[in-house]
């Protein structure tokens, strides 16, 4: 099918006429017996020629961008070459490679603090979003999948084996008018694990599941209902989360993650991120994940005032 999500994205895909268009990747990965997580995230503009982004590492021993273990997200980084989706390296070092599309990527970045050299392969084919109903709205998908290799921090080698979830959007990216909601995820196997997207309804409503899929003996299905609620919160970020929800399978799973670690984000305009490492149990096993729970900056001051 022409609009299905497969090797021909592996591009810098053209930019529409919104002046909002941007594109942008992201990939997981952590280090659970530190309670370590991070990210490796890059955006680019096409219109303009200019990327952004970087690597971010955090624990229990930070959750600000200016205590956390690492951090190098930046913006309006003009490439000094070349933009080929294929290969790209941004002015802070971030590179990333397709070593086979939609399969296989070489992750890597080195500055004093931090080197990475990670290998992404993936566990399933990309989950789609499908076509947004309105030009206005990106075209997005996810993709479960195992990251291997080092993170040098500051003098120390880390190895670096967990599986992963990675994501690609393009199209128009109106941050500051994105709803509060969450982007949840967790694998415990090859054969088991799941992700949602969730939008918020009311200050004290359980989250709305708008998406996602589940994966049980490695069948996958799409998610079709369900809802996340935090059970507990310190300092504000969620400290222990319920998720429930159905697929189109008639699939029932229930979830319970508990945070192992959080940063407060604001790399995106107009919002907060807690971006946590989760502990999660569903099904009677036990896999690691995230709990990204994205706020309207009108909501992020009460939230940071809760003890």
């Amino acid at each position: 099918m022409p609009n299905e999500i497969g090797a021909h994205d592996e591009v810098f895909h053209p930019a529409g006429e919104d002046p909002y268009w941007n594109e942008s990747g992201w990939f997981g990965f952590h280090i659970p017996e530190r309670d370590i997580n991070g990210f490796f995230y890059y955006f680019h503009d096409v219109r303009t020629g200019v990327s952004g982004g970087g690597p971010a590492l955090w624990d229990g021993s930070g959750a600000e961008i200016y205590d956390c273990l690492y951090y190098d997200w930046r913006w309006h980084q003009p490439p000094t070459g070349p933009m080929e989706f294929e290969d790209f390296s941004l002015p802070n070092s971030l590179r990333h490679q397709v070593l086979d599309p939609m399969r296989r990527y070489r992750l890597s970045y080195s500055q004093p603090g931090l080197d990475l050299d990670l290998e992404w392969t993936a566990l399933m084919e990309p989950h789609d979003f499908g076509v947004p109903p309105d030009p206005s709205i990106p075209r997005h998908f996810d993709q479960a999948g195992r990251v291997r290799g080092v993170a040098t921090l500051h003098g120390e080698r880390l190895e670096v084996d967990c599986f992963s979830m990675r994501d690609r959007t393009w199209g128009p990216h109106r941050h500051d008018m994105t709803p509060s909601g969450d982007f949840v995820w967790a694998v415990a196997s090859p054969e088991s694990h799941w992700h949602a997207i969730a939008i918020g309804v009311g200050e004290d409503a359980p989250d709305v599941v708008v998406g996602g899929y589940f994966a049980r003996d490695g069948v996958v299905g799409n998610l079709v209902k369900g809802q996340r609620r935090v059970l507990e919160r310190k300092s504000g970020a969620p400290a222990r989360v319920l998720f429930e929800a159905e697929d189109d399978l008639g699939r029932e799973f229930q979830a319970e993650g508990r945070v192992r670690s959080v940063l407060r984000w604001m790399g995106w305009p107009g919002q907060l991120a807690f971006w946590t490492l989760t502990d999660w149990e569903w099904d009677g096993q036990r896999g690691f994940g995230e709990n990204q729970e994205f706020f309207a900056r009108d909501l992020a001051r009460s939230l940071l005032t809760q003890p």
